[in-house]
């Protein structure tokens, strides 16, 4: 889209552009932000309902308010893009979410008007207060304000801040955007009483205005939103129409001029703009492939998939599994916090109503909830990706762990997560739950693996933590996986020679890639599928070392503290003369950024060329007369 000097956004290099518009020029200003939005993510994907949303709500904040000196502090920041258009990056807003390009959250390092990285929901309220007290604390005298939705409100961390700024009655801003939504539908007693105040029907039947008992359904008679924050210690104002720029200017001037916290209740609707995504929610939370030009008779009213993969996810192969051990055993329930389509859960609460529980966006409680539901005599399954599971992780030592609670943690985005970036990577999870006495951690090579080692794990009395990558499942390797049993891996390719990949779990695949990339240059390596983190099948690890010059255990998971490094805390422990053979391929101690995964791998050496090279590299210092006869080993490219 170029930036035609007479249209308003054009003219928008930061906020203190938006000053001088008169409320016409808000009004085009807010058609083409949406415009821009649809048309890039369109082409790179991206969270489009929710950036849809909250457009007008955008423009208000930095009409009043004088980023960056004044915080604005964006929760999860799936709503960011309008902001991003307005702080001075319109001009690369073309590479949202592309390698190297404009990330698709609130990113530090691009802007000083994103005041935090963000990605996870239930941070910005905390981050916000800080920010409060500490220029308090310092005599600075500016605003601090965090955009909340309705949905990130309930969760443990935003309401715990809500309640301690109420206590220390500290100067700040707290916007509830609340538009009935989470990525899913959301869950809770606080979003029913969130429905009520909204009332029902479309914003032309239903204008936005503040309710009282006597416009709710009989059954919510009485309830008071605005008073359970007063009763906090916050002033409430509110509902606002949040899609009428003059009424936010206005209520926002208004909260300005307060002197202690305060919550603004905005009413949005996500999507708006855009009807399909008013109609469908769920599946415009993040689109791409829709857009056409507003007078081309081939417009399309629904994402489009143009390069679907022929493979399935692995999200679908364990969504397919869990219904069917669960078609097998009554007692296995599954559990997800506010992520039922991203986790594969959606598929089995068709199926399943009763046996699924959303519990919106409280990891904590999930996991807690998962050990009572294991006291009570079922077979809990929590899915989660490895980044969100972060949240539960006391619950998982105190709740499970100590308590001997067996359930299953499927922990989807295992690894690199590509497009989503930095702060859902799930490069950690071997690292912090191997630590953890008598859990045992898991991964399957094949949709085939999934489907026995969930089986496997569903009928123990220990903690599982199984992990696959945002991902296609590869080809399987057989029809049927060999039985599971604790600790053992398999050797899947060769046996001995001059090296051998020790894979956990998807690295598999990009180990035997590497191998015969590596056998046409006149290497024989070999491929054990090790199956376990912990524990690690040590006798098959050192057979490797026996026979091998070198063994590199692969992981898509950081170095520091995870499959690697218990690879080598084992083989010190057995033979610590065969140490020096081992090497490890993982992520780098980094924190990775934004882009597709593949290229992520590439980066962190872990596809099979990567694979290969270290192959080579590692031959080449421990056995040089023996590489020296491999002629295409004068390439390091190979």
């Amino acid at each position: 889209m170029s930036h035609d000097s007479s249209k308003v956004l054009g003219r928008i290099s930061g906020p203190g552009d938006l000053k001088q518009l008169s409320p016409a020029d808000r009004v085009q200003l807010a058609r083409e932000i949406r415009e821009r939005i649809c048309r890039v993510v369109s082409r790179n994907g991206g969270h489009f309902g929710s950036n849809m949303g909250v457009v007008e709500l955008t423009i208000a904040l930095h009409t009043v308010f004088e980023s960056p000196l004044d915080k604005i502090v964006w929760d999860v920041s799936h709503q960011c893009y309008p902001h991003k258009l307005l702080t001075g990056r319109g001009e690369v807003f073309d590479s949202l979410r592309t390698y190297e390009g404009m990330s698709g959250f609130c990113h530090k390092d691009e802007s000083e008007h994103d005041t935090a990285y963000a990605g996870h929901a239930g941070t910005a309220t905390s981050i916000a207060l800080g920010i409060a007290s500490g220029r308090a604390a310092l005599g600075a005298d500016r605003h601090v304000v965090s955009v909340v939705g309705d949905a990130s409100i309930v969760t443990g961390m935003t309401l715990e801040a809500l309640n301690h700024a109420g206590w220390i009655g500290e100067r700040m801003i707290v916007v509830l955007n609340d538009n009935g939504m989470s990525i899913s539908y959301p869950v809770g007693g606080l979003h029913k009483a969130l429905t009520a105040v909204r009332g029902t029907g479309t914003p032309e039947s239903n204008p936005y205005r503040p309710r009282g008992p006597q416009d709710l359904s009989p059954d919510l008679a009485g309830l008071d939103v605005g008073g359970f924050f007063e009763r906090l210690g916050l002033d409430y104002v509110g509902p606002v129409d949040g899609h009428d720029t003059e009424a936010l200017i206005a209520a926002l001037e208004q909260v300005k001029g307060r002197g202690g916290p305060t919550l603004l209740h905005v009413h949005t609707r996500k999507g708006h703009g855009w009807e399909p995504a008013i109609e469908d929610p769920i599946t415009w939370h993040a689109a791409k492939g829709f857009w056409r030009e507003p007078d081309d008779d081939r417009a399309q009213a629904a994402p489009l998939a143009p390069n679907a993969p022929r493979r399935p996810s692995w999200t679908q192969a364990f969504s397919r599994a869990l219904i069917d051990a669960a078609g097998e055993d009554p007692r296995v329930v599954a559990i997800t916090a506010a992520m039922p389509g991203g986790t594969g859960l959606d598929a089995f609460d068709k199926q399943f109503p009763d046996r699924c529980y959303d519990v919106g966006i409280c990891e904590q409680h999930a996991t807690g909830f998962a050990s009572g539901l294991r006291l009570a005599g079922l077979k809990p399954v929590l899915a989660i990706y490895s980044t969100f599971l972060q949240r539960g992780y006391d619950q998982v030592v105190h709740d499970l762990a100590i308590q001997g609670n067996p359930a299953v943690l499927a922990m989807d985005r295992g690894g690199l997560v590509g497009d989503d970036g930095v702060t859902h990577q799930g490069l950690f999870d071997i690292a912090y739950l191997r630590c953890i006495p008598d859990l045992v951690l898991a991964s399957p090579q094949d949709e085939p693996e999934l489907r026995a080692m969930l089986r496997w794990a569903l009928r123990g009395e220990r903690i599982v933590g199984l992990r696959w990558p945002r991902d296609t499942v590869p080809e399987p390797l057989e029809r049927e996986a060999p039985p599971i049993e604790l600790g053992k891996g398999r050797v899947v390719r060769g046996g001995e020679g001059d090296a051998a990949f020790f894979a956990y779990g998807a690295m598999v695949q990009h180990a035997l890639e590497a191998s015969h990339l590596l056998s046409h240059r006149g290497l024989a390596t070999s491929v054990v599928n090790a199956r376990f983190a912990k524990p690690i099948d040590v006798e098959l690890l050192v057979q490797q070392l026996e026979r091998h010059e070198v063994v590199i255990t692969v992981e898509d998971h950081a170095e520091e503290g995870g499959f690697g490094s218990a690879c080598a805390q084992a083989v010190l422990a057995r033979r610590p003369d065969l140490v020096g053979r081992l090497r490890i391929a993982g992520v780098p101690d980094q924190f990775v950024h934004h882009g597709a995964r593949p290229l992520q791998l590439r980066d962190a050496g872990l596809d099979a060329a990567g694979l290969a090279l270290r192959v080579e590299t590692a031959l080449r210092a421990s056995a040089p007369a023996r590489l020296r006869s491999v002629a295409l080993l004068s390439s390091p490219a190979g």
